[in-house]
């Protein structure tokens, strides 16, 4: 294996001994380091390759005039970032990892999340003991716990550099994912909608498709779908279950943020949208629930979640961010509805059976979404077998129209 350019980040005004330690342990694999300074205290030792009035750049003397640790931070983050963007656009980065405790896992993890999924990216870090969702969002964030601080070097912090530099290494001889995005359809899924998800890839598998699949879990589904689908990884998307957008309207605990159904349009994409699960918010264990919650059709999907039935008003707010999202200019955008009912516990006789609330997405969706979106609507509940095979037809002559056009 040629060897590989490796970006190392450290403040360098607290773990400069770390850092050099891990340095000589990735170049003893026959690695080119280069560090990037993100300390704040003072100017850069030698041998660090991007320093810290670098990486401030023209916010250099605002870094030095700082009061506080947060303003410093911002300023050497935005300098961190443009570095980090310039070094993969020139093919100057193949891996990038970090030391350091939470104010640099901080840092260098928003570097991270800049570069694409399947670059090699390690955080070694006391922080990875705890909640590290703060820092990873879901992406392909190795965290590497040290176990004891990362102040000094000793026989257990040298030890975990040692295995991150081994670690960085095998990642790098495995190679990036190898991609087939001329072949690869992106679909999300849920438990309740999973026979229509099942169905949906059965056919497509069969006629030569890859399905990468995304729970629609918030940040860890369907956010990292979308920057998947902006990084070119697919040919299309079937977006079967979308109620993380009921989450960012009725308050649950995964709402992925507002560039839910837009990477497809952005893109261009054959793109089939379905209401799937769309008539519940997601939400923790009881215990965690509100009062006025409490009060709500409920669905005790596991002790550790609750499903909210959504009122017939977010159901209608929900047809007008479909519409507000999927009619930007530039899409190829197919909404597939379901009008028996969008889940398994969204049909006759199961709690969250309420057609006069779907009635209010449906109807927006049928008289308020423009002419550059298809609509179809279909007189069946999402998991019937019929629902997935109209869904596959209709990708399939998406991406063959596309094709053709192309």
């Amino acid at each position: 294996m040629a060897p590989k350019k490796v970006l190392l980040c450290a403040t360098m005004d607290t773990k400069a001994t770390q850092a050099f330690f891990l340095k000589e342990e990735i170049e003893g694999y026959g690695h080119e380091v280069k560090i990037i300074d993100v300390g704040m205290r003072r100017e850069s030792p030698p041998g660090v390759a991007y320093t810290q009035r670098e990486v401030a750049g023209q916010y250099f003397r605002n870094l030095q005039a700082s009061s506080t640790r947060t303003d410093a931070s911002n300023y050497i983050r935005i300098g961190l970032v443009q570095i980090v963007r310039r070094l993969y656009r020139e093919g100057q980065l193949d891996a990038f990892l970090s030391v350091g405790g939470s104010g640099g896992a901080a840092l260098a993890c928003a570097a991270m999340h800049e570069l694409p999924i399947g670059v090699p990216k390690i955080m070694v870090t006391p922080v990875a003991a705890g909640n590290v969702l703060p820092y990873t969002m879901g992406e392909d964030i190795l965290m590497l716990n040290t176990v004891v601080d990362v102040q000094n070097l000793n026989f257990m912090s040298s030890y975990a550099l040692r295995q991150a530099a081994g670690i960085l290494d095998s990642m790098l001889r495995v190679g990036p994912p190898k991609r087939t995005g001329n072949k690869a359809i992106a679909m999300t899924s849920f438990g309740v909608t999973t026979p229509c998800v099942d169905r949906c890839v059965e056919l497509l598998e069969a006629q030569g498709y890859e399905v990468i699949a995304f729970t629609s879990r918030g940040i860890c589904g369907g956010k990292i779908m979308e920057k998947m689908i902006l990084e070119d990884n697919f040919c299309a998307v079937m977006d079967i279950t979308t109620s993380e957008l009921t989450d960012e309207v009725g308050g649950g605990i995964y709402n992925s943020g507002p560039q839910r159904l837009r990477g497809a349009v952005k893109k261009g994409l054959p793109y089939v949208v379905v209401p799937g699960a769309l008539e519940m918010i997601n939400l923790g264990p009881e215990d965690t629930l509100q009062p006025h919650q409490l009060k709500r059709t409920l669905y005790h999907h596991s002790p550790g979640s609750v499903k909210m039935r959504a009122t017939a008003e977010e159901m209608g707010a929900l047809g007008e961010l479909f519409v507000e999202r999927l009619s930007a200019p530039g899409g190829d955008v197919c909404v597939c509805v379901p009008l028996r009912g969008f889940s398994d516990v969204n049909r006759p006789g199961k709690v969250f059976y309420d057609p006069a609330a779907d009635q209010v997405f449906i109807k927006a969706i049928k008289y308020k979404m423009p002419g550059n979106v298809q609509t179809r609507f279909f007189d069946l509940h999402i998991n019937d077998r019929e629902f997935a095979d109209q869904l596959v037809k209709q990708i399939l002559r998406m991406i063959e129209n596309k094709q053709y056009q192309l």
